[in-house]
């Protein structure tokens, strides 16, 4: 499985997953495999979004005070759909929360392990586990100004298959996230200290301090100072 699939329904619906067909109240959040399918009366009866092995690895890492001890004899099937109820109020959050997705996904697993940690403890391990040396170096490296086929070069693979891990572990392409963790690196820096922006543009991986104001400008809709500005 190359993802999970976070299902919330807010209306009767039905699950297709593993050629069965599951039917689910309103007020449900179903966690499932990447190649399941709600169906409803009309599309707006549910929200889904996928959440790829890299940002699980990420998750876990937002969420590991909360994980309890592995339980060995635990008959762990990360293949079933588990459906837990939400409260009005949750699913309010979680609609407001849809166009962040990474808030959205530590949202809803920090409500998911407070349901049944034992079971979402097992499936942040799952992921975890089945990252590779890959995720791990580029997440140490990231901050290297390199182009993405030296990335590739530095792993000894090709740059073709580099993009394949990164769509298969987060669905975008290598450039993509090493741009997204890069910006978001930046902007933590900046929101948490007083370093000069030119100094946290070249640490941050970026080869001027033009490219990354205009890069910043264009994920954040505001300039690197303007965000520091809104803290002054």
């Amino acid at each position: 499985m190359s993802a999970i699939q976070v299902i919330l329904f807010k209306h009767d619906g039905k699950l297709r997953c593993q050629g069965e067909v599951i039917d689910v109240s309103a007020n449900q959040l179903v966690i499932t495999t990447d190649d399941a399918s709600a169906s409803a009366i009309s599309r707006d009866c549910w929200i889904n979004v996928f959440c790829y092995p890299g940002e699980m690895h990420e998750l876990y890492h937002e969420v590991m005070d909360l994980i309890g001890p592995e339980v060995k004899d635990m008959n762990f099937k990360l293949g079933e759909a588990k459906i837990i109820p939400v409260y009005d109020q949750l699913i309010t959050v979680i609609e407001q929360l849809k166009d962040n997705k990474t808030m959205m996904m530590k949202f809803v697993f920090i409500y998911c392990l407070s349901v049944d940690n034992a079971y979402f403890s097992g499936v942040l391990r799952y992921f975890l586990a089945h990252n590779d040396k890959v995720l791990s170096f580029l997440e140490s490296n990231f901050m290297k100004p390199w182009s993405v086929s030296q990335f590739a070069e530095e792993l000894e693979m090709e740059v073709r298959k580099l993009n394949f891990f990164f769509y298969k572990n987060y669905g975008v392409s290598a450039k993509q996230w090493i741009l997204e963790r890069r910006l978001s690196f930046a902007r933590q820096q900046l929101l948490l200290t007083t370093r000069k922006v030119a100094d946290i543009a070249l640490d941050s991986g970026f080869s001027n301090h033009a490219h990354f104001t205009d890069a910043f400008k264009k994920r954040y809709s505001c300039s690197p100072t303007e965000l520091r500005s809104t803290i002054a």
